[in-house]
């Protein structure tokens, strides 16, 4: 599953790259920040199928975001920016 993105600014390396190693990047969409990445589900393929995010007040909602959703990623930042609001798979919520 091949991530097209944006300008992925001084990296020299590409979207997928930084999605196999985007453990703890802060996710934003349009609307501004949506939480933190906590784990990256890789598919048959051995590419990034979903992002685990904790989200919600003390990170104890975790929300799971196509990786295809990534459209651009900043890693001297440590953040990852979605084309459009999430288009969520599943939200968990811990007690």
């Amino acid at each position: 599953m091949a991530v097209e993105g944006a300008e992925h600014r001084q990296s020299s390396f590409g979207l997928d790259y930084w999605l196999r190693r985007c453990e703890a990047f802060q996710v934003e969409g349009p609307g501004g920040r949506i939480g933190r990445v906590r784990g990256i589900r890789f598919g048959a393929s051995a590419e990034p199928e979903v992002l685990e995010v904790q989200a919600g007040m003390f990170g104890r909602r975790t929300l799971l975001i196509p990786a295809s959703e990534v459209s651009d990623v900043i890693p001297e930042q440590r953040r990852l920016i979605l084309r459009e609001r999430p288009r969520l798979l599943a939200s968990e919520q811990e007690e």
